[in-house]
């Protein structure tokens, strides 16, 4: 178990007040850990670089085991499949074949610059919507 001391008791004879001392633990004792005050970091972001943010049409997985059922969604392209989306856009049944597509919507998210999946849009251009 890791404890905290403060520094100048007996068991952290190394940490001083003379110099600034970065969160250590010794590997081997678990008798000392120490974190200390230091010049603040430079951060970080001007290090990371820019995430595109992209809308993406694809679909959403529903139904149940081996009785699929789709949901066509738009949704940011860093959320989960089955993530919130940010609009439903219409529905996909591959064992019927059955589908209902919202195509003012899909449209708008197209215009905008949404980009759809392979299969989105293999499904779209069957349906005329895109070219």
């Amino acid at each position: 178990m890791t404890t905290f001391a403060p520094a100048g008791l007996g068991c952290c004879r190394h940490l001083t007040a003379s110099r600034p001392l970065t969160f250590r633990s010794h590997v081997g004792s678990s008798a000392c850990l120490s974190v200390s005050r230091q010049a603040p970091a430079q951060s970080r972001t001007a290090q990371l670089q820019p995430v595109e943010n992209r809308v993406v049409l694809r679909f959403s997985r529903r139904g149940r085991k081996k009785l699929p059922f789709y949901r066509l969604v738009a949704v940011d392209s860093r959320k989960r499949r089955d993530g919130r989306p940010l609009e439903e856009l219409g529905w996909y049944d591959p064992l019927k074949k059955d589908t209902n597509l919202n195509a003012p919507a899909i449209k708008k998210w197209l215009d905008v610059g949404a980009k759809p999946s392979d299969t989105v849009e293999s499904l779209l251009k069957k349906a005329m919507i895109m070219d």
